[in-house]
């Protein structure tokens, strides 16, 4: 195959593609709407976001896409699905460092490490009365895959109690209860800590309504790590405004980058944090780890790992 990376790759990891795979040719560009010989590629691997319509329909050879990326919506489907075109991604890398982030916010916010930061800045030795523990705390966590299982793991080992939500309301470890998408209404006033992971899809989209919130208890902490369109702009200033709850964690937000004008970096209760929770200098090792298995996979025309299904969207 003449396989096209997009991005900057480490010499290592193009010296070890090589050397487990030389009958293929490799090129690395990262400009991919200037690049000349798009006829002649057979896959792309590329974080998505430069993939259009018209490379697609100008990659006459193109039989495989390789996302490293979890995120689809940026994808051209109907074209892709019109082509034919294998699509794949690196679902599962972001686990630890996302799970991570979500402990962060988590941890800081019951130990109230902002204030003691504000009251570093005046000088001041004053204790916080509102410390509090994680332990037997309840976490609500939607989305059930690798990055829910991680931050439920997570928590288990701070002594938390565990919901989890997926679209079927299937059981799943190390969750202490599952219910489905349908349910998150009713199981919303149980939680300290909801926690939002779902992809973005037609489905997700202004999934959490002023009614989800306002069936959370007034001191639980709504912290957005999946995508920022699961809550609209109207709800999550209506929320901050109203103080509904204690406190928003937003990794993400319906607008990127969030204007620098904007009304929720204003307020008290929101934190607001740049799309980072994914960010690892892991980050390519881990992706290669999943390209080079599928890369061996596709030599033996065996099913691939984590192959989109684009009508789904993930």
């Amino acid at each position: 195959m003449k396989i096209l990376f997009t991005m900057p790759i480490p010499d290592d990891l193009k010296a070890k593609q090589q050397e487990q795979f030389l009958d293929h040719t490799y090129e690395y560009i990262e400009n991919l709407a200037s690049y000349q010989a798009i006829d002649t590629v057979d896959c792309i691997v590329s974080y998505g976001s430069d993939i259009t319509e018209p490379i697609i329909e100008d990659a006459k050879a193109l039989r495989w896409l390789m996302i490293f990326s979890a995120g689809m919506e940026e994808l051209p489907h109907t074209k892709l699905q019109e082509k034919s075109i294998l699509v794949t991604n690196v679902r599962g890398i972001h686990a630890i460092p996302m799970a991570e982030f979500t402990m962060a916010y988590m941890l800081s916010h019951v130990k109230r490490l902002a204030n003691f930061a504000m009251k570093q800045t005046k000088n001041s030795w004053e204790r916080d009365p509102k410390i509090d523990e994680l332990a037997e705390k309840t976490i609500i966590i939607a989305g059930t895959g690798a990055i829910g299982t991680q931050i439920a793991q997570f928590a288990k080992a701070f002594q938390m109690k565990t919901i989890g939500v997926n679209t079927s309301g299937k059981t799943v470890s190390p969750f202490d209860k599952t219910v489905s998408i349908e349910e998150i209404q009713t199981i919303l006033p149980e939680g300290d800590f909801i926690v939002s992971i779902l992809p973005e899809t037609s489905a997700t989209k202004s999934l959490y309504k002023k009614a989800h919130f306002e069936a959370m208890k007034n001191s639980a902490v709504f912290i957005n790590i999946g995508r920022g369109s699961a809550v609209s702009e109207e709800t999550l200033l209506d929320v901050a405004t109203n103080q509904t709850i204690e406190h928003l964690y937003l990794d993400v937000s319906p607008i990127e980058p969030l204007p620098k004008n904007h009304a929720l970096w204003k307020f008290p209760n929101v934190t607001i944090t740049p799309h980072v929770s994914a960010h690892s200098p892991k980050y390519l090792y881990r992706s290669f780890d999943i390209w080079l298995e599928n890369v061996a996979r596709f030599q033996k025309e065996e099913p691939l790992l984590n192959t989109i299904n684009l009508n789904r969207g993930y």
